[in-house]
């Protein structure tokens, strides 16, 4: 089966299965990514409490951790829900927000790697980095803001092998690897790195696509085609008096449109190796 068609039919599955994903995230983006997970057909759980993160877990498809504001009691109930999904074969996705900025949630971040209950890293390639390197660097989430494609592909192939788990870092081009295969997407839009929450957001979608597919690879370069390609859609639908505030919500609409219309997408690839 060609990659376009397992796509298809992991776009497909989601809509059809309404998977729920439980969520642990930041209260920043946390409506954010309920909206663009109820976009793409899933149903999303958002609660941190330590006394009953694992407990729903264990009922939903798929975990997203994400370490944006964390604190004692979200740290607790990541560690809970994370062994719990590992325990049921549950995908639990990993958004290691600004580990580089601190040792604290570097540690636990490397702690979940390290108990073999994540399934896929998404964050960006200072995230990445740090923790492949295994080092803080004091500096704040948007740090290593020049891309240079082929180190970031060498990261996502770095941190594959070495936590063995799909890595997804994410940038204006996107690479993806499972320590065997990789993959660069070209797509978006500049508007992405101008509202709070984009890389959330494509976290949540990956935990979406996880939770229907056999091949996390898959899964992870699907998750973030949709929100590429949504980015490129949702500025199509701009005015010019229209700035960040407009694409944010477009881009709930384009994630709707495209995942119901996906027979029509043009998935934009470099190369895949």
């Amino acid at each position: 089966m060609e990659m376009t068609e397992s796509l298809s039919l992991l776009v497909a599955k989601v809509r059809k299965e309404r998977p729920l994903i439980h969520h642990i995230t930041n209260y920043v983006t946390a409506e954010n990514c309920a909206d663009i997970c109820l976009a793409a057909g899933g149903r999303p759980m958002m609660a941190s409490a330590p006394e009953e993160a694992a407990g729903l877990t264990a009922g939903a498809r798929a975990l997203v951790l994400n370490l944006g504001t964390l604190d004692a009691g979200r740290r607790q109930a990541m560690e809970l829900s994370c062994a719990k999904a590992k325990e049921l074969g549950i995908p639990a996705v990993l958004d290691p927000v600004g580990v580089m900025a601190g040792p604290w949630r570097l540690d636990l971040a490397l702690k979940l790697l390290r108990s073999g209950g994540i399934t896929c890293v998404r964050g960006n390639r200072a995230e990445c980095a740090a923790l492949v390197n295994e080092k803080a660097d004091g500096k704040g989430i948007d740090a290593l803001a020049e891309i240079d494609e082929g180190k970031s592909l060498a990261l996502a192939k770095d941190g594959a092998k070495k936590f063995h788990c799909v890595f997804a870092v994410t940038g204006p081009q996107d690479c993806v690897s499972d320590g065997k295969r990789a993959m660069v997407l070209n797509g978006g839009h500049p508007f992405l790195q101008e509202i709070t929450g984009s890389g959330c957001m494509s976290s949540t979608l990956i935990g979406c696509y996880c939770a229907v597919a056999r091949d996390k690879f898959l899964a992870a370069v699907l998750g973030l085609a949709v929100l590429g390609q949504s980015g490129e859609l949702a500025a199509n639908f701009l005015e010019k008096k229209d700035g960040p505030g407009s694409f944010k919500a477009r881009l709930i609409d384009a994630v709707y449109n495209i995942t119901v219309n996906w027979d029509k997408v043009a998935l934009k690839t470099e190369r895949l190796n």
